[in-house]
């Protein structure tokens, strides 16, 4: 019998970081056991058969040693690994080995490219002297109270007065909904509400807004409203409040308020686009319905337009603090500009996980079964890919939840948990005015407060789900480079913020997710 010719192991896998890493990742369906592959001048065989999206060793790793991919450990050998061998829960244990965080300042600031930082986009300039890439009426609610009222004066105006030929200048009129506003403690918890409520009236995004309050609850306008006038910039001109109890009732206030929208898109209609530094864009960035790709092609494409944004002298958040365990939060912690703010990067995992414990559960239980289903073996190997969206400079800083970052530049990480729908209402809360959004399962996800880009891990998402706005998939089928798609990344992110592109949530019409972190406090 005579053996087949070994192929090229780049023909049905990939190593992501040759220097570094162990193990490969199978990009074809299926590798098949007995299949011999020709890897760094050496033949490897496949000792059982191996899917798309799980892994395989390329050098021997000895029982107790750590696999690595993406250049960090994501646990460790059971029992010996010969190259060929599968990776399984037959002999991976999702541990890891020790590892010590090393603080140290990175005092030396990189230049600014001065190609990239004297790119524009064309941005709407706001009172505080922010900009928006939109320019949008919201519809606020205080609170769950009042939330039929802003749906329904929010989906009457988009049909019955707005049009983009009658208001040129206006993106729509989007409704602002959040669960809370009664039924929660005194203090803290009001104190941090207020604080997301008029981030969410003063965002850049917003030309004007209608805030509307049942009239008892913790969020009234009696209530809240001096708070917001302190801090939102030309809030008595920008913002109307309405009270439904003082106006007779919803179908009264839901009349007042479409008089009152109509009023307020004549207002923002008068702002007009102007060319704007991209030193004014705070860039987000978000993954969901993440697969082994994620980490492989969109998250690092992101992390290469991350790079390319701070050179801009722009912002990036990295946020889902309970999905950078590990060897990903190191990394992190040796990039802080301080020690101090390293110290602070590694208090928040603690934090994390004195909250998780709260509810009697523990911080490892993370991927999802649709993560594990994709290959994403464990929270370690989920985390380096996580961790990858942010690129490689200088983390200047932790940014807490609802906290707005202002005019500071570089790469921050936020504090929000991995969920989705809480964390990319967390990026436009503490001032993105765009989210960067990788998938590998596929998602609609879009935001009330701006535009999300959905960037697609795989070629099979990208051929079957229309949801998405960039394909990353194309490194797979090695017809891109990362850098490639990251350049594109970035290109796009510029479009969009100037108008000239709509992400796909917002041609869809109906994405106007928004959702706060009410599970920080308890409700009474």
């Amino acid at each position: 019998m005579t053996l087949m010719e070994p192929q090229e192991l780049d023909q049905v896998a990939i190593v992501i970081r040759p220097e570094k890493d162990n193990v490969a990742v199978v990009t074809a369906d299926f590798v098949e056991k007995g299949t011999r592959l020709k890897h760094a001048g050496k033949v490897l065989t496949i000792s059982g058969r191996t899917l798309r999206g799980q892994s395989f060793a390329v050098k021997p790793i000895k029982r107790g040693a750590p696999y690595i991919t993406l250049g960090d450990p994501i646990g460790l050998a059971s029992r010996p690994v010969q190259p060929g061998e599968p990776i399984d829960s037959t002999n991976l244990r999702s541990r890891l080995p020790r590892l010590i965080p090393h603080f140290k300042d990175n005092p030396r600031r990189q230049p600014l490219d001065p190609e990239l930082s004297s790119l524009t986009f064309d941005g709407y300039m706001r009172p505080g002297g922010e900009a928006g890439i939109r320019n949008l009426v919201g519809i606020v609610t205080s609170g769950m109270c009042s939330s039929t009222e802003v749906r329904e004066i929010a989906w009457r105006a988009n049909r019955e007065i707005y049009s983009r030929e009658k208001f040129p200048n206006v993106d729509g009129v989007v409704p602002i909904i959040h669960e809370s506003g009664c039924g929660m403690p005194d203090g803290e918890a009001v104190t941090i509400l207020n604080q997301l409520l008029a981030n969410t009236l003063r965002h850049p995004n917003l030309g004007a807004a209608v805030y509307i309050d049942l009239g008892c609850g913790k969020t009234c306008v009696e209530c809240s409203v001096p708070f917001f006038q302190n801090s939102v910039p030309d809030y008595n001109r920008r913002v109307v409040n309405l009270t439904v109890q003082q106006l007779g009732g919803s179908e009264k206030t839901v009349e007042r308020g479409l008089e009152v929208t109509e009023k307020l898109l004549h207002l923002a209609n008068q702002s007009k686009r102007q060319p704007v530094s991209i030193s004014k864009l705070i860039v987000g960035t978000e993954c969901g319905g993440s697969d082994r790709w994620s980490g492989v092609t969109a998250n690092p494409a992101v992390g290469v337009a991350a790079d390319m944004f701070v050179k801009a002298g722009a912002a990036v958040f990295l946020p889902e603090i309970p999905e950078l365990q590990g060897a990903a939060m190191l990394d992190l912690v040796q990039r802080a500009r301080t020690r101090k703010v390293g110290h602070k990067l590694m208090n928040a995992l603690k934090r994390y996980e004195a909250y998780v414990r709260k509810f009697g559960d523990y911080f490892s239980e993370n991927p999802s079964p649709g993560n594990i289903k994709g290959g994403l073996y464990n929270i370690y190997l989920k985390s380096t890919g996580v961790k990858a969206k942010g690129g490689t400079s200088i983390v200047e800083d932790l940014i807490e939840y609802g906290e707005w970052l202002g005019d500071r530049k570089g790469l921050f990480v936020l504090y929000t948990p991995g969920y989705d729908h809480i964390c990319t209402p967390a990026l436009f809360l503490s001032g993105a005015q765009v989210a960067l959004f990788t998938t590998g399962r596929g998602t609609g996800i879009g935001c009330a407060l701006g535009p999300v880009m959905k960037i697609g891990s795989n070629p099979h998402l990208a051929r079957a789900y229309a949801d998405l706005d960039i394909n990353a998939g194309t490194v797979l089928e090695r017809t891109e480079t990362l850098d490639d798609v990251g350049r594109r990344i970035f290109q796009e992110t510029l479009d969009v913020a100037s108008g000239r592109k709509l992400t796909r949530a917002e041609q869809i019409g109906f994405h106007h997710e928004f959702k706060i972190w009410e599970s920080l406090w308890p409700s009474l």
